[in-house]
């Protein structure tokens, strides 16, 4: 039974096979001149296309709760999660909160 229904693009294997990949160490050349070491840095590969996702597996009820509430206040789930983020690294960082594998907690009475 596959995992998946949708057929997975070719060019999203590739690029799982591609990071997976073991690198072997090689000892560095001895540094070169600056200009050199400009168009090296301009000559490096491009990051894939999915370079930037994120999984994260939900059950499917609570999948289907935040796509209806994303849907209701009119965000894509993207928009919905780095939102999140932002707001609750700002309240860690004012020392409003608390997060742990318990969950989050108010520091404030």
């Amino acid at each position: 039974m596959p995992i998946a229904t949708k057929k997975i693009p070719q060019e999203f294997l590739n690029q799982i096979k591609t990071n997976l990949t073991k690198t072997e160490k090689t000892e560095e050349a001895p540094a070169k001149p600056a200009a050199t070491a400009v168009s090296k840095t301009s000559a490096e590969p491009k990051k894939g296309k999915y370079a930037d996702v994120m999984n994260i597996r939900l059950s499917e009820g609570r999948r289907d709760e935040i796509k209806k509430f994303c849907t209701n206040c009119g965000v894509s789930i993207t928009q919905y999660i780095e939102s999140s983020f932002e707001y609750l690294s700002k309240e860690v960082a004012a020392g409003r909160i608390v997060i742990s594998k318990g969950g989050i907690s108010s520091t404030v009475n």
